[in-house]
């Protein structure tokens, strides 16, 4: 018989529930024309899907406690908060600055991913070399990598005036990635060893995320223009 506490189990239930709504839409954001209204109502779905999956994560680790489980949540809805930010920042090539919610988001971020990062490699440096050890200090390297890149971004003083379309990119396909890790974690026991039940959407997503963005650069560097392959609306 369950012994959590009822409030805990409406927690977990509301996290599956959240987290697989965020595994369904996700593909049809991705699906249907870039820009249109389709795309961004499922996008905001998935984004506010998200945010519930990381609020109940966190409660849960909390909770429960599991202070890992509510460190990789941060990890996950960082990246999708800030590709969905982005869309706020078309405007940095013509001096607009980050505001303060930016900055918190990253942060956050670079806190809690740091601890990722710093947890899996102590454990791994004092021999541990466990599955554990080795997702954590993958998702901390990751996680910085995002935070550098974004701040990076804030503050360097040239900018390609696209940038904040590759940043919504990666930023929201980078989470779905995550998404898809927690899915085949809880669900995908027959792979092993652990690590990979958790790592083998990144591996075959970071490479296919690089080559999509890398697609749309050589498309613009040929001449195509963002309005030609996007229903975009610069505010």
């Amino acid at each position: 018989m369950n012994q959590d506490p009822v409030f805990l189990r409406i927690i977990l239930a509301t996290h599956m529930v959240s987290g697989g709504v965020a595994l369904v839409v996700a593909p049809l954001a991705m699906l249907v024309a870039k820009g249109g209204n389709a795309h961004r109502l499922w996008g905001k779905v998935f984004f506010y899907a998200m945010a519930i999956v990381a609020i109940t994560a966190i409660i849960a680790g909390i909770m429960r406690p599991n202070v890992l489980m509510a460190m990789v949540a941060v990890f996950s809805f960082h990246m999708i908060a800030s590709g969905y930010r982005a869309l706020h920042l078309k405007k940095l090539h013509q001096g607009l600055r980050p505001t303060r919610t930016d900055l918190i988001i990253h942060g956050t971020a670079g806190v809690v991913n740091g601890g990722l990062f710093l947890w899996g490699l102590a454990h791994l440096l004092m021999g541990h070399r466990d599955s554990g050890s080795i997702i954590f200090l993958i998702f901390g390297a990751i996680g910085l990598t995002f935070v550098w890149r974004d701040l990076q971004r804030f503050y360097q003083r040239t900018h390609d005036k696209r940038e904040w379309l590759y940043a919504h990119m990666t930023g929201f396909l980078g989470g779905y990635i995550a998404t898809v890790s927690a899915f085949s974690a809880v669900n995908l026991e027959m792979i092993k060893p652990t690590w990979l039940q958790w790592l083998w959407p990144t591996i075959i997503g970071s490479p296919l995320i690089a080559f999509w963005v890398r697609n749309y650069k050589q498309r613009f560097a040929n001449g195509r223009r963002t309005r030609d392959l996007f229903d975009i609306r610069i505010r």
